[in-house]
């Protein structure tokens, strides 16, 4: 029976998509697999609006927002909640042993830049994590004008969440400064769960080459 999903996700999938995971399976070293991950590299590139490099992940959004907290925090992560996923990105860093303050808006507020100025105006942080947009509140938090307050601070980190938007809503990643900016496949983008994506910018890997405890 067909079951068709009105849900914030897994979305419906087309099915001209599902067929093709129904296709041969090629080698992941061939040269068929390598022009597979470029052009879907170069076309979310186009969707991020980014020149950064894109990472395909075999595991859930919640898998690199996990690997973007720990490549990247050497002082401490600014966490900011207005919702499950960012009180969920503050609970990564205290079971991973990163140092890290949860800054939590009230039911139905937002993120704002003043906030995220005011954390930063303390020269405690070197990571700020948002949710661009959180699924269990509705509410969108404006990631470009906290970019704009994040690139004041050079050695500051801005990781953004965009699980329940990215495809939805138009996020111009270099334009708002985002170093890491993450999503899954399920919701926006339309295609089966079990992978995720991100564009991740120079500055973020060249942290990650000074973090010691970030894992394999």
């Amino acid at each position: 029976m067909y079951k068709k999903l009105f849900i914030p996700g897994p979305v419906d999938v087309d099915p001209e998509v599902l067929a093709k995971f129904s296709t041969l399976q090629i080698s992941h070293r061939g040269n068929e697999a390598t022009e597979l991950q470029k052009n879907i590299s170069e076309n979310l590139q186009k969707l991020m609006y980014t020149k950064n490099t894109i990472l395909l992940s075999t595991s859930s959004g919640s898998g690199m927002m996990e690997m973007a907290i720990r490549s990247c925090t050497k002082k401490r992560a600014a966490v900011f909640s207005v919702g499950a996923f960012g009180d969920r990105w503050f609970k990564m860093a205290t079971v991973n042993g990163i140092p890290a303050d949860h800054f939590k808006s009230a039911d139905g507020e937002p993120t704002t830049p003043e906030m995220v100025e005011e954390a930063l105006k303390t020269g405690k942080y070197d990571v700020v994590t948002v949710t661009h947009n959180e699924t269990s509140s509705g509410i969108m938090n404006p990631v470009y004008e906290i970019g704009q307050v994040v690139s004041k601070y050079p050695d500051v980190i801005f990781c953004v969440d965009a699980v329940s938007s990215l495809g939805g809503a138009k996020i111009e990643v270099d334009k708002s400064n985002l170093d890491i900016c993450l999503s899954s496949t399920q919701k926006c983008l339309g295609l089966p769960p079990g992978m995720a994506v991100a564009s991740v910018s120079e500055r973020a890997y060249e942290r990650a080459q000074t973090v010691e405890n970030r894992g394999w």
